[in-house]
């Protein structure tokens, strides 16, 4: 039950703080219509789910044990901000 509660203290002040996110949220909203920024915040609720889960499934224990693994999803990462930079 502890572990259920720090994690929705954790939730609520991830989505309410001013983050990159809200941030963009409201650039995206305000530029380009309340529809617009609907996709980016659905997207931005999706991934932070997922980051919970998988967090909470003990993600790290398999990055640790495999850091091949952990290696290839680093460069993953860079690959698509690179990608998303360009």
């Amino acid at each position: 039950m502890e572990n259920l509660l720090a994690m929705a203290v954790f939730a609520l002040v991830a989505s309410i703080s001013p983050g990159p996110v809200n941030l963009v949220a409201l650039a995206i909203g305000a530029r380009a219509g309340i529809r617009a920024g609907h996709s980016h915040v659905l997207g931005a609720t999706l991934g932070f789910v997922a980051l919970l889960v998988l967090a909470g499934l003990g993600l790290h224990r398999l990055l640790a044990g495999w850091p091949a693994f952990a290696l290839a999803l680093h460069w993953a990462g860079v690959a698509f901000l690179v990608y998303m930079a360009c």
